[in-house]
C-alpha cells in the first residue's frame, strides 16, 4: 500500500533536505497520473475546447458600489494587449440584495452594461459572488460579501488584523460564518436567501451571450466547521441547492464550484461532495480551485527558503486539484491566481511557474487581479507592470477537439489536441506577435490557416481525415 503523500510530510523532507545542503532542492515530480488534465473540458457552442486566460476584475469591485474601475476602453485593452478570452467578474450580494428578498436591479443592469464590454471584445464572463471575512457588517473596517441583514455576530468583538487574512479567526467573523451555513442551528434562512438571490441573477443573465457561467461561492470558510466536517456535509449540499435553482431558470451556463479555502488553496486534497447537474445533456459543472501557497500570497517572496516552501505546494497543488476534478467528473479552472508585488524577490520566477503548470495541466487561469498597482498588470500611471509581459502569452483560446498538449517555450507556442466528435470550427490560437510562421504534422495541403493581425488570433483548420494534430507557431 503506497504510503499518501500530504503537505506535512512534502515539507518535512524538503526542509530536512535544504538544511543539509543550504541549497533549496529540486522536488520529485509527481506521478504521471496525477498531471493528467481533468477527464472533461469546459467546451463553447461549437463543442470546441475552451482555455480561459483572463483577469479578476476586481478587488476594487469589493467597496460600497459593488462596481469596478474599469471603463469599456480597459476592456479593449485586456483583449488586445494581454490577449484575454475572459473574466471573472465580481458581483457583491451585499449590492443585488440590499433588503431580504428585495433585489436592486439597477446594479445588476449596471453589471450588464460592463459585461456587455467583454461582449464586444468576443470574451466569456464568469460572475463570481465575492466574499471575503463575510461581509463589511461582520467586522467594521474589513470584509466584503454579506449584507448587513444577513450578518449575525452575536455582538462578538472584532479588531482587523495584519496580515488581513487572520480577521478570519476574529470571534464576531467565526459567529457570522457559523450563523450562515447554520452551524448554530439559528438560521436557516440565510442559506435560503442566498440560493433565492442566485437564481434571480441567473434569470437576469441567462441569456446573454458573454456569460459563460457563475462562479457560487469565493473561497468558502466553514467557521468552526473546517475541511471533512464543512466540506462533505454542509458545503456540498450547500451547492447542490443553488445548482438546482439556477437550473430552474438557466439550463446551459456553467456553474463553477471551489473547495473551501482553507487548505486547497495551498495544495491540500479537498472533501467536496460529487454534484448532479439536472440539465440534460453532458453536465456543465466546473472545479474551480485556487492557488495561493503560503509564502507569495500576502506581500512574501519566491526565493531561498520561501522558495522551498512554497514549491512543495506546486507539487501538492499540481497532483490534488486534478485528481478532485477527475473524482468530481469536472473540468477544471485556476480561478485566482497571482497578488504578489511586482517588485518582490521572484516574483517574475513564481508567476513563471504557475503559468507554466497551467498550460501543462491544460487548464485556464483567472489573475487575480484586473487593478492598478504593484501586483497588477498596469502600474497606478497605466503603464504596464512586469505581469503584463508575463500574462501576454501565447494560448489556444478554443481547441477544436481535446488538448494533448500546450507548451511555450519563450517563443514558440507548441499546440496538440485529439478530435473529438461533436466539435466544429477552427482551433484559435492567441499569439502577440506579429505575421507568426505555422507549421503543423497535417499532411500538406490537408490544413490551411488564418492570421487576424488585429486581434492577433490565428484560426487553424485541421486535417479532417486525421484524428491527432500538432501545431507550431513561431515569431
Amino acid at each position: 500500500m503506497r504510503a499518501r503523500i500530504t503537505l506535512t510530510t512534502v515539507l518535512t523532507s524538503a526542509l530536512a533536505a535544504g538544511a543539509a545542503t543550504g541549497a533549496v532542492p529540486a522536488l520529485p515530480a509527481a506521478p504521471a497520473h496525477a498531471e493528467q488534465a481533468p477527464p472533461r473540458t469546459i467546451v463553447d457552442d461549437r463543442g470546441r475546447t475552451l482555455i480561459l486566460h483572463g483577469l479578476n476584475t476586481a478587488s476594487s469591485a469589493k467597496g460600497p458600489s459593488g462596481l469596478p474601475w474599469i471603463d469599456r476602453t480597459d476592456v479593449v485593452r485586456e483583449a488586445r494587449e494581454l490577449g484575454s478570452n475572459s473574466v471573472r467578474y465580481l458581483i457583491q450580494w451585499k449590492n443585488i440584495e440590499p433588503e431580504p428578498g428585495r433585489y436592486d436591479d439597477e446594479y445588476l443592469d449596471d453589471v450588464a452594461e460592463r459585461v456587455s464590454w467583454y461582449r464586444e471584445q468576443g470574451m466569456h464572463v464568469i460572475l463570481d459572488m465575492h466574499q471575503d471575512i463575510y461581509g463589511p457588517a461582520a467586522c467594521e473596517g474589513s470584509g466584503n460579501g454579506a449584507p448587513a441583514w444577513a450578518t449575525y455576530t452575536d455582538d462578538l468583538p472584532c479588531t482587523p488584523q495584519t496580515p488581513w487574512v487572520l480577521t478570519y479567526v476574529q470571534p464576531a467573523v467565526i459567529r457570522a460564518y457559523d450563523h450562515f451555513w447554520n452551524n448554530t442551528g439559528e438560521h436557516p434562512e440565510l442559506k435560503q436567501r442566498y440560493t433565492a438571490m442566485w437564481r434571480h441573477v441567473a434569470e437576469r443573465f441567462a441569456d446573454d451571450p458573454a456569460v459563460l457561467g457563475y462562479d457560487l461561492y469565493n473561497e468558502p470558510f466553514g467557521g468552526t466547521r473546517q475541511f471533512g466536517f464543512f466540506e462533505g456535509p454542509i458545503l456540498t449540499p450547500f451547492y447542490q441547492g443553488i445548482v438546482d435553482a439556477i437550473r430552474e431558470v438557466d439550463r446551459d451556463n456553467w456553474i463553477f464550484v471551489e473547495p473551501q479555502a482553507l487548505g486547497p488553496n495551498e495544495g491540500a486534497e479537498t472533501s467536496l461532495g460529487t454534484l448532479r447537474d439536472p440539465r440534460p445533456g453532458e453536465p456543465r459543472l466546473v472545479f474551480a480551485p485556487h492557488f495561493y501557497p503560503g509564502g507569495v500570497d500576502i506581500g512574501g517572496s519566491y526565493d531561498g527558503f520561501t522558495e522551498l516552501l512554497v514549491k512543495a505546494q506546486f507539487l501538492l497543488w499540481k497532483r490534488n486539484m486534478p485528481a478532485a476534478a477527475r473524482r468530481l467528473g469536472m473540468p477544471m479552472w485556476l480561478g485566482e491566481v497571482g497578488g504578489m508585488p511586482a517588485d518582490a524577490p521572484g516574483a517574475a520566477k513564481f508567476t513563471g511557474e504557475w503559468l507554466e503548470m497551467a498550460d501543462d495541466l491544460g487548464i485556464g487561469w483567472a489573475y487575480w487581479s484586473s487593478d492598478p498597482g504593484g501586483a497588477g498588470p498596469t502600474d497606478g500611471d497605466g503603464n504596464p507592470t512586469l505581469f503584463a509581459e508575463l500574462l501576454a502569452r501565447p494560448y489556444p483560446r478554443a481547441v477544436a477537439g481535446t488538448p494533448t498538449e500546450i507548451s511555450y517555450d519563450g517563443t514558440s507556442l507548441t499546440v496538440g489536441w485529439r478530435a473529438r466528435s461533436g466539435a466544429s470550427g477552427p482551433t484559435e490560437i492567441w499569439f502577440p506577435a506579429d505575421s507568426p510562421v505555422v507549421t503543423s504534422t497535417d499532411p500538406e495541403g490537408t490544413w490551411k490557416y488564418r492570421w487576424d493581425a488585429q486581434r492577433h488570433v490565428l484560426s487553424v483548420w485541421a486535417d479532417p481525415g486525421s484524428t491527432t494534430h500538432t501545431v507550431t507557431v513561431k515569431p
